[in-house]
C-alpha cells in the first residue's frame, strides 16, 4: 500500500457519509470543558498548528466532472476562531453543529470557544467524512497543549488510507462478497424471527432541525463500579449503556406490550483491519452495527445489556461491521448531484427507525497543561431524521460524561428529558 496524496477519491464509506449529511446533518463536535487562563492568541496558534500538521484538515470534499466526491488540497484557508457568548452553550454548540459544509468548502473543521461563567469550552466541529470522535479529540488534545505552551509534536502526518483498502482479505472482494451474501440472508431471517423495530413514541420525521443536548455526568468512582458489575455479567460498559437507552425509550409507550426496538452502535474498526491505524490524526474507521430486541415492561437490565454485547461483538468478528457500507446500493451509484443527493435520501427516509449510541471509550490521560484544569471531554452528534436520539459517550479522567442529542423539531423535549432521567437512574443503579 502506498500512502495517498490529495486529491485523492473518498473510500465508500467516507462518502457514504458525505450523502447522509445531506439526508440529515452529520458533522460531529468534540469538546473540552476547564477552568484557567486561556490565552486566545496561543490558542489560535495551536490551531493553526494542528492544520498545518494533520493533511484532512486543510483539505475541501468536492465533485469531478463524473459527479465523484474527492478530497482536494485548500492549504490557504486558516481555522478561525469562532468566539460564542451565549448563556446556554450548549445550545449554542448544538445549533453550531448542525450547520452545514458546502460542497468545496475548506477547512471542514470549525473551532469555537464557549463560556459558562468562569468556566470555558472549547469545541472542534468536524465534517464527518475527515474524521471520527478517537482521531478528533487527539487534535483537540493537540490544540489544548499548544494552548497550554506545552510542547506538541508539529511533524506534518501522513495523508490517512482510506478505510476499504485496509479490510482483512476475509472482508474484501470475492470473499467479502461471498459473505455479503449470507449476512443478508441471516439479517433477512432475524427480522423475520423478531420482526422490525417499532417506530418510537414521540418521534415524528420532521424537515426542521433544533438540536438538543443533554448532559449526564457520572463520578469516576461509579464509572469504575460500572465496568466492574459489567465484566461480572458478561456485559460491556457499552451494552449496559444501550440497554439503559431501551429500557428509557420502551417506557415512552406507557403499556405492558413487549415492543421490538433496535439500537445502532458507532463501531471503531481500527481494532479489526488489516494493517495497523493509529488515531493521531482525522481519519474516517467507523462503522454501525444494529441489534434489534425485545423489550418488555419492566425488562431487566443486565440480560438485555448481555443480548446487546453479544450481538454487536459476534457482528463485528462476522464481518457485519466491515461491509455496512455494502448492504445498501453502493454509494457510487450516487452522483453528487441533486439528483443524486435526492435519490440517496429517498432510500434512507424508508429505513427502520432505531436509536444510536457511540462509545468513544476512555480517553488517554492529557499531558500537563500550566495553567489550565480540563474538567471533561465529550462529544456531540444530532440524530438523523429516524433516531429519537443519539446517545454520545467519552470517559475521561473526571468521569464519564452522556450526551444525550436529539432534534426537538421531531422529538418532544418531555420525552428527551425522560429518557436521560431513566438512562441516569439505571445506570447509578447498574453501579451500585
Amino acid at each position: 500500500m502506498t500512502t495517498p496524496v490529495l486529491p485523492r477519491p473518498l473510500d465508500r464509506a467516507e462518502a457514504f457519509f458525505w450523502f447522509l449529511d445531506r439526508f440529515s446533518p452529520m458533522n460531529f463536535a468534540v469538546m473540552a470543558e476547564g477552568l484557567g487562563d486561556l490565552d486566545e492568541e496561543a490558542l489560535q496558534q495551536a490551531l493553526d498548528a494542528a492544520q498545518r500538521r494533520h493533511p484532512l484538515l486543510k483539505a475541501a470534499i468536492a465533485a469531478d466532472a463524473g459527479q465523484r466526491l474527492h478530497f482536494v488540497p485548500r492549504p490557504a484557508m486558516g481555522l478561525p476562531l469562532i468566539r460564542i457568548d451565549d448563556k446556554d452553550w450548549r445550545l449554542a454548540l448544538a445549533e453550531r453543529i448542525v450547520e452545514p459544509f458546502e460542497m468545496g468548502e475548506a477547512p471542514l473543521i470549525r473551532a469555537c470557544r464557549l463560556r459558562d461563567g468562569e468556566r470555558w469550552i472549547i469545541a472542534l466541529i468536524f465534517h464527518h467524512s475527515i474524521g471520527d470522535a478517537r482521531s478528533g479529540f487527539a487534535v483537540l488534545g493537540e490544540i489544548l497543549q499548544g494552548a497550554a505552551g506545552a510542547q506538541v509534536d508539529e511533524t506534518p502526518m501522513p495523508l490517512p488510507l482510506p478505510l476499504g483498502e485496509l479490510y482483512p482479505a476475509a472482508f474484501a472482494g470475492d470473499a467479502g462478497r461471498e459473505l455479503l451474501g449470507q449476512l443478508k440472508a441471516m439479517r433477512k431471517a432475524a427480522a423475520e424471527r423478531s420482526g422490525l423495530p417499532v417506530p418510537q413514541v414521540g418521534h415524528r420525521p420532521s424537515d426542521e432541525i433544533a438540536p438538543r443536548i443533554i448532559s449526564l455526568q457520572f463520578p469516576l468512582a461509579e464509572v469504575d463500579a460500572l465496568a466492574r458489575n459489567a465484566r461480572a455479567a458478561n456485559a460491556s460498559v457499552n451494552g449496559v449503556i444501550g440497554a439503559a437507552q431501551l429500557i428509557a425509550l420502551r417506557a415512552l409507550f406507557g403499556d405492558d406490550d413487549e415492543r421490538v426496538l433496535g439500537l445502532t452502535c458507532a463501531a471503531d474498526l481500527r481494532p479489526h483491519l488489516a494493517k495497523q491505524v493509529g488515531a493521531d490524526t482525522p481519519g474516517f474507521y467507523v462503522t454501525l452495527v444494529t441489534s434489534i430486541q425485545r423489550v418488555g415492561s419492566g425488562a431487566a437490565l443486565w440480560p438485555l445489556a448481555q443480548r446487546l454485547t453479544g450481538a454487536i461483538r459476534q457482528q463485528i468478528s462476522a464481518g457485519a461491521g466491515h461491509l455496512f457500507y455494502d448492504f445498501m446500493p453502493p454509494v457510487e451509484q450516487f452522483p453528487a448531484s441533486p439528483e443524486g443527493v435526492a435519490s440517496f435520501s429517498g432510500m434512507m427516509a424508508r429505513g427502520v427507525q432505531t436509536s444510536l449510541l457511540s462509545n468513544a471509550g476512555r480517553l488517554p490521560p492529557l499531558p500537563e497543561l500550566p495553567g489550565l484544569a480540563v474538567e471533561s471531554r465529550s462529544f456531540a452528534l444530532c440524530p438523523t431524521r429516524t433516531q429519537p436520539v443519539f446517545t454520545a459517550v467519552t470517559t475521561h479522567s473526571g468521569g464519564m460524561t452522556i450526551n444525550v442529542n436529539y432534534n426537538a423539531a421531531q422529538f418532544g423535549d418531555d420525552d428527551a428529558q425522560a429518557v436521560a432521567a431513566a438512562m441516569q437512574r439505571l445506570l447509578h443503579g447498574a453501579s451500585a
